[in-house]
C-alpha cells in the first residue's frame, strides 16, 4: 500500500509541476505533455492505472472529430492540418486521464501548483511592467493589459488566477494544511489586482458575479435578517470601486455601454463606425455580426481554417478590406465553433457544457460548476479555446475534475 501511495503522490506532482510552469511558461506544456504520457504508459503496463471509460471526456473528442470533418471542407489544407495539431489536446487529455489510479486525486498539491505558478506569473509581470515603465513612463499603459499580461492574453491570466482563486478556496474549506482565511485573503488580494492590471471588461464582470454570489450564500447563511438586506445593499459598493479605481476600467465600461446603445438602435451602423477611429468593442460587434451572418447562410459550416476567407470576403463586400487584411477572429469561441463546423460542431460543443454542468450539480460540486460557468461566459467574448492558453488550462482541469469526482464513492456537498 505504502509504494502504491507514493507513486500516485508522484502522479500528483506531476500534474501540480505541469499547471505550476505552464503558467508562466506555457510552451513547457510539451514536455509534461510528454511525461505524463511516458508516466501513463509505464503505469499501465505496470497495472497501477486501469482505462475506465468516461462519457463527458467522450464529448472532447467528438469536438476534434468535428474539426477534422471539417478539413475535407478546407480550402486551405496546411493550416487545416496545423489547426487539428493545436487541438490535439481534445483528444490527448482525455485519453491519458482515461487511464487512472483507485484512489481519488488529492488536489491539494495541484491547487499549490497552481498558486505558485500564477504567484511566479504575477513576479514576471510586474518585472515586466516595470521595464516598460521606464521606457514610456506611463504607469497605466505600463500595468495595463498586454504590457502587464505579456505571457498570455489577459483573459486567459484572469481566468487562471479566478480559478486559483477558487481552488485556494475549496482548501480552505476542506481544511487542508496551510490553508486558511489568511491564505485565501492574501490569494484573493493578488488576484484582485491581477484583474485590475489586466482590466480584461469580461473578467472583472465575471469576476463581480462570483463574488457577489458567494458574499450574497455566505451572509444569507451567517447573518440575521435585518443584516443580510444591509449587506446587499452595501454590496454595490464593490463594482463602483472597481470603476473609480482604475482609468481604464471606467472607460471599458462607457465604452461598452455607449457601443452597445448604438448597435441595439441599428445594428447596420456598426459598418460605417468602424472606418474612422474604431474601438475594441465596435470591432466585436463588427466580428460577431459578419460571423452570425456566415453562420446563417452556412449552418453546415464552412470547413475547419476558412474562416478567415469566408469572413475576409464579407468585410471586402462592405469595403472594409483592411479588416479583412487583419484577419480578427470573432471573439466568441460560439460563433468560431458554428462557422467552421456548423450545427453539429456547435451541438457538441455545447454538449460540452450541459455534461459538466449536470456533473457539477450531481455532486455539488462548485469548484467545476465555476469551471464551467467561466468557459462559458468567457466564450461569449473571446475564442477562448483558439489560443493554447485556453485550450490547454480548460481541458487540462476539465479532465481532472472528471477523474476527481468520478473516484467518489457517492456525491458529497460542496458550495
Amino acid at each position: 500500500m505504502k509504494a502504491k501511495l507514493q507513486i500516485e503522490q508522484v502522479y500528483e506532482y506531476l500534474l501540480a509541476a505541469t499547471l505550476a510552469c505552464f503558467c508562466f511558461a506555457p510552451k513547457s506544456i510539451s514536455l509534461f505533455a510528454g511525461l505524463l504520457i511516458l508516466f501513463t504508459i509505464t503505469q499501465v503496463v505496470r497495472k497501477k492505472m486501469k482505462f475506465v471509460f468516461s462519457p463527458v471526456l467522450l464529448t472532447f473528442v467528438l469536438l476534434y472529430l468535428a474539426y477534422a470533418i471539417g478539413v475535407f471542407f478546407t480550402d486551405h489544407m496546411g493550416d487545416a492540418l496545423g489547426y487539428l495539431e493545436k487541438k490535439l489536446v481534445l483528444v490527448l487529455f482525455p485519453l491519458l486521464f482515461s487511464f487512472r489510479f483507485q484512489r481519488q486525486l488529492d488536489l491539494k498539491p495541484i491547487t499549490i501548483g497552481l498558486v505558485l505558478g500564477t504567484v511566479i506569473l504575477t513576479v514576471l509581470s510586474v518585472f515586466h511592467g516595470i521595464d516598460v515603465y521606464y521606457l514610456t513612463h506611463d504607469f497605466n499603459n505600463s500595468f495595463g493589459s498586454t504590457s502587464y499580461s505579456y505571457i498570455h492574453h489577459p483573459t486567459y491570466f484572469a481566468a487562471i488566477a479566478t480559478i486559483t482563486l477558487l481552488m485556494v478556496r475549496e482548501g480552505v474549506r476542506n481544511k487542508w494544511k496551510g490553508f486558511n482565511y489568511w491564505t485565501l485573503g492574501a490569494y484573493f488580494l493578488l488576484t484582485c489586482a491581477n484583474l485590475l492590471f489586466c482590466f480584461s471588461f469580461a473578467s472583472l464582470l465575471f469576476f463581480f458575479l462570483l463574488i457577489t454570489v458567494i458574499l450574497i450564500v455566505y451572509f444569507y447563511r451567517r447573518l440575521p435578517r435585518v443584516l443580510f438586506l444591509v449587506v446587499i445593499v452595501l454590496l454595490p459598493i464593490i463594482p463602483v470601486a472597481a470603476y473609480y479605481g482604475n482609468i481604464h476600467v471606467q472607460i471599458e465600461v462607457d465604452n461598452a455601454k455607449n457601443d452597445l446603445s448604438a448597435y441595439v438602435q441599428n445594428p447596420d451602423l456598426i459598418f460605417e463606425k468602424v472606418r474612422t477611429n474604431p474601438s475594441g468593442n465596435q470591432t466585436r460587434l463588427l466580428m460577431w455580426t459578419v460571423s452570425t451572418q456566415e453562420f446563417l447562410e452556412h449552418p453546415m459550416g464552412s470547413g475547419t481554417a476558412n474562416f478567415d476567407d469566408k469572413l475576409g470576403k464579407r468585410l471586402r463586400d462592405k469595403g472594409l478590406d483592411d479588416y479583412a487584411e487583419f484577419k480578427y477572429n470573432p471573439h466568441n469561441q460560439f460563433l468560431q465553433v458554428a462557422v467552421e463546423i456548423g450545427v453539429l460542431g456547435l451541438l457538441i460543443f455545447l454538449s460540452i457544457f450541459v455534461c459538466y454542468f449536470r456533473m457539477a450539480m450531481k455532486y455539488r460540486f462548485s469548484l467545476l460548476f465555476w469551471l464551467t460557468l467561466n468557459l462559458a461566459f468567457n466564450c461569449l467574448f473571446e475564442s477562448m479555446l483558439q489560443r493554447q492558453s485556453g485550450i490547454v488550462f480548460y481541458v487540462l482541469l476539465f479532465c481532472l475534475f472528471t477523474v476527481y469526482l468520478q473516484n467518489r464513492k457517492s456525491p458529497s456537498g460542496s458550495n
